[in-house]
């Protein structure tokens, strides 16, 4: 609870949520107008929406995960507790996956393994969740090796972080395949799109501003100047 309250009250979480935010709502608003443009034949820029690469939420998404892998490597020469690298090295793939389309070459180049699957995908979705599946157990693996050498703090602020990454990946996995699992509606289509993209989004925002508090937490014990 200490924790949570330091989180919670930190001001420098409250400056950067009055500079995040807002802008983060514009895009969700860009995001559902590009939806209802795509339904209605009006098409609007494909930067509008939260997902397109090189858009203009995928370059926030890149801006802040590139922070927090930053954050986290500092805090953990800081600290010396490796729960903050492992942490730093995932958001520091999730930026380097976002930009570069590894999941989405990884599933097309490998899509011809899944192939015969009984499953109302595509092969190369398969391909790609079986890749973020991949990554996410040497992660989680790297995450108990560290907890448990970790001392009480760095132990809870890991979990709180780990907390935000699975429900991001319960986003970009689990609900990128509802997207594509079997015939759906143009307009279930663009919703569930819309669902899995926000919420990805949502989750790389608030991932940022744990971080965020974490990390000047970390600076204050340390007596830095302000």
């Amino acid at each position: 609870m200490t924790i949570l309250r330091e989180i919670a009250f930190n001001r420098s979480l409250r400056i950067a949520a009055l500079l995040l935010l807002p802008y983060a709502g514009v895009l969700v608003g860009l995001d559902v107008a590009a939806h209802y443009g795509r339904l209605t034949e009006a098409h609007l820029p494909v930067q509008f929406f939260l997902s397109s690469d090189g858009g203009f939420g995928e370059w926030l998404e890149y801006s802040l995960t590139t922070a927090v892998s930053a954050m986290l490597f500092v805090t953990w020469l800081w600290e010396g507790a490796s729960v903050y690298l492992a942490n730093a090295l995932l958001f520091a793939w999730l930026t380097l996956d976002n930009s570069a389309e590894l999941h989405e070459r990884f599933g097309h180049a490998f899509a011809h393994r899944f192939e015969g699957w009984p499953l109302p995908v595509g092969a190369n979705d398969i391909g790609e969740a079986s890749l973020f599946l991949a990554i996410g157990a040497v992660w989680i693996a790297a995450l108990l090796v560290s907890l448990h050498h970790a001392r009480l703090r760095a132990a809870i602020e890991s979990v709180i972080l780990a907390g935000c990454i699975a429900a991001a990946a319960f986003f970009g996995v689990v609900m990128d395949l509802v997207v594509v699992w079997g015939d759906r509606t143009p307009a279930m289509r663009e919703f569930a799109t819309f669902v899995e993209d926000g919420g990805e989004f949502a989750m790389i925002c608030i991932a940022f501003l744990v971080a965020l508090a974490l990390f000047d937490e970390a600076r204050r014990r340390r007596g830095s100047p302000a």
